[in-house]
């Protein structure tokens, strides 16, 4: 098992984890936005979800291996957040 957390305490991105279901999860002490992303076939980043401003759980599920990241988009307050494979 493999798990990424930290704290946003600004705007930009979470490390990598790389698996095929990644819990994700996310607790916002006031206002932010961040995005779930995808690294596509060509090495870019691609938005799963955005505009996530709430506390926040969910399994990310795909049939084959995913690189997922956290991007912080916007914010005033810090969010705890954790990607933990299994």
């Amino acid at each position: 098992m493999a798990t990424v957390d930290g704290t946003f305490s600004g705007t930009g991105q979470s490390a990598v984890v790389a698996a095929t279901k990644i819990k994700i999860r996310m607790d916002f002490a006031g206002t932010a936005s961040v995005d779930i992303e995808e690294r596509g076939h060509d090495g870019n980043w691609v938005k799963a979800e955005t505009g996530i401003t709430a506390d926040y759980v969910d399994v990310y599920d795909s049939p084959t291996l995913v690189a997922l990241r956290l991007n912080c988009t916007a914010h005033t307050n810090n969010v705890v957040y954790s990607l933990e494979t299994n």
